[in-house]
């Protein structure tokens, strides 16, 4: 079968997550292509569509707002299905009212302070109101078209499953798919040779784009003696400023000299295998590829006890404090629990390797195919 898929143009996720995938389809025997979007562009989501061939039997659209904007999503799936008269997988990583910008806007007018002019404050009131209810109406239409419109809905952690209603009544072509685990292979102190890292140490990672949501600045101060902390990534633009504030920490921290600040995103990958374990301590977060990919790397990790880290506690320990934090960190590093943490996470690789996660994907065809 001919599969396209379609996802971020940017380095982000959602793009190394789709060519990961491709992996497992190609390995099922199936062919496969990339359309890649820049962000919130409609018209370059349109030009791509377009493109779809007369071959093509599935197009899977890798789903995050931060990606699409709704009525471009909508126009697009609509065009597969109907003009192209193709079978739709929407896979959907994140949704939530927070992250559309209809939602905020309703949110501003509700928090606007009031006018000191009485009849100012009547008009603005009045064309508030209005705007309120065409955007509310625009994003409900939008949800309940993107709910509509493909064959199936994939998600990817349980609260993308609480979530998924807001587009769908119920969860008849709701489909729960862990997250594919890219296999990534190298010799750990070779690899620090080549980085210009220490091999004697014990090295924590923490992978990916800087979140304040990753608590960085919280792991720093549990670092235990005799450890080091890789922080490996690159600042986001939706979470400015997080690098000056993790900067400003340490240089009065007292662990500043066993915390390295690595900008290489390009490398992480290298950056993972050379890592001994690695700590994903969120406050929130709905899945986390960056802990795939440790996985993938056959890294134990520390988790947060989130519900986004449950496909993968296998591979790690879960910890609520940050005294438990602390306390893990010492833990991992003894050779015993270490070499059964790794023998679990290599066990839990080989069961997300990309073909079956693709197969799981793909099992849905039938149910499509009758739609």
């Amino acid at each position: 079968m001919n599969i396209v898929l379609v996802g971020s143009a940017g380095r982000c996720g959602i793009y190394e997550y789709s060519h990961t995938l491709m992996e497992g389809f190609r390995a099922l025997g199936h062919r496969v292509r990339y359309m890649g979007v820049r962000r919130h562009d409609n018209r370059d989501l349109a030009r791509h569509v377009r493109q779809v061939e007369h071959g093509d039997g599935l197009v899977i659209f890798e789903y995050e707002p931060g990606i699409f904007w709704l009525g471009g999503l909508v126009r697009a799936m609509a065009w597969v299905r109907f003009w192209r008269h193709k079978r739709v997988f929407l896979s959907v990583h994140e949704i939530a009212p927070e992250k559309y910008p209809e939602f905020r806007q309703i949110q501003w007018h509700l928090t606007r302070p009031v006018s000191l002019c009485g009849w100012l404050e009547v008009i603005k009131s009045v064309l508030s109101t209005v705007d309120v209810a065409l955007r509310f109406l625009m994003l409900r239409v939008g949800w309940l078209l993107m709910g509509w419109l493909p064959h199936i809905v994939l998600v990817h952690s349980s609260r993308a499953v609480e979530n998924i209603h807001l587009i769908l009544p119920d969860d008849r072509k709701v489909r729960y798919t862990p997250l594919v685990v890219k296999q990534l292979e190298g010799d750990r102190d070779v690899l620090r040779q080549e980085l210009g890292l220490p091999i004697g140490y014990f090295a924590f990672i923490i992978p990916g784009f800087l979140f304040r949501r990753k608590r960085i600045i919280e792991v720093i101060e549990q670092l235990p003696p005799n450890a080091e902390l890789w922080v490996v990534g690159t600042e986001s633009e939706y979470d400015p400023g997080y690098l000056a504030e993790i900067q400003a920490h340490l240089s009065k921290s007292a662990h500043r000299e066993r915390v390295r600040l690595i900008h290489d995103y390009e490398r992480m990958e290298q950056y993972l295998l050379a890592a001994d374990a690695a700590v994903f301590y969120y406050a929130d977060g709905y899945q986390s590829a960056a802990a795939s990919l440790a996985v993938g790397a056959g890294k134990p990790c520390i988790f947060s006890d989130l519900p986004a880290f449950a496909d993968l506690h296998e591979a790690g320990l879960v910890v609520h404090t940050p005294k438990e934090l602390r306390q893990a960190m010492v833990q991992v590093q003894d050779l015993t629990l270490y070499s059964d943490l790794r023998e679990r996470a290599l066990r839990l690789r080989d069961g997300l390797r990309p073909h079956r996660i693709a197969a799981q994907y793909l099992s849905e065809s039938a149910y499509a195919d009758n739609s």
